[in-house]
């Protein structure tokens, strides 16, 4: 049987992680309880969005057979960009899932994304939607969605982003890892979590707010819509009234 992806859209914010593994902690959402075959990795595409427990799955490292730049920090993320091909000699990156320390450690060690260090021009790198005075908004959008990596990296043409983000629930390492295009989040065609009133009306239970889980805390972590826009995203309080359908896949 073939492994379906928990969600498809775009993890923009803190808050959208705890919707998504609120809903699988519900059952409401399905996890990946195995590694991927060769046939499904390549499925994955903009918009796949892949949850698993470490426990669970026995997955200690995801592999996706692409290949991927070095990680940046992106707030409570880490974020990498698909290469074109692999350098001679050049260790594939990979998203090593040991444990919630050994991904904050790895935070440690990324270079910053913080919103001063400017994109480098890589064949990825999303279009402006708004050229009449816009470029700033742009250009801070376009740092939130392919991170800080120069263009010394040989990026793939139409590659994708690649997000990620692991906690530790009742001491075990829960890892969600997204893909998307930045063209598809800029465009709108990729849904949020919060955009789902199923979902972003789940309350989020206290487990998975532990605070040393986050670099930021999540209750203030800023969000921002297609055209670049700052918009306020409390985590939800209100429990759902019902939940009758999937939320996996298109």
């Amino acid at each position: 049987m073939l492994v379906t992806e928990t969600f498809h859209g775009f993890i923009e914010t803190t808050q959208d992680v705890l919707l998504i593994f609120e809903g699988c902690r519900r059952g409401l959402l399905p996890r990946i309880c195995r590694r991927l075959q060769e046939k499904e990795r390549k499925m994955i595409q903009s918009g796949s969005v892949f949850v698993f427990d470490e426990r669970e799955s026995g997955i200690k490292r995801w592999t996706d057979g692409r290949v991927w730049s070095p990680s940046r920090i992106l707030g409570n993320f880490l974020i990498y960009r698909e290469l074109d091909k692999r350098a001679p000699g050049e260790k594939r990156y990979s998203i090593t899932a040991t444990s919630a320390a050994a991904a904050g450690d790895m935070r440690q060690r990324s270079y910053s994304a913080d919103h001063g260090m400017a994109v480098g021009g890589g064949a990825s790198s999303p279009t402006t939607s708004d050229a009449g005075g816009g470029g700033s908004v742009d250009r801070s959008r376009e740092r939130l969605l392919v991170g800080s990596l120069s263009d010394s990296y040989k990026f793939r043409k139409d590659g994708l982003i690649k997000k990620t983000m692991s906690i530790v629930v009742n001491g075990v390492a829960q890892h969600l890892i997204s893909y998307y295009h930045p063209n598809d989040v800029l465009q709108g065609n990729l849904r949020s979590p919060t955009s789902v009133p199923e979902l972003a009306s789940l309350e989020i239970s206290p487990e998975l707010l532990v605070k040393q889980n986050f670099r930021i805390p999540p209750m203030v972590e800023p969000s921002y819509d297609r055209h670049g826009n700052e918009t306020s995203q409390l985590s939800p309080l209100t429990p759902p009234d019902s939940l009758t359908h999937s939320y996996g896949g298109k």
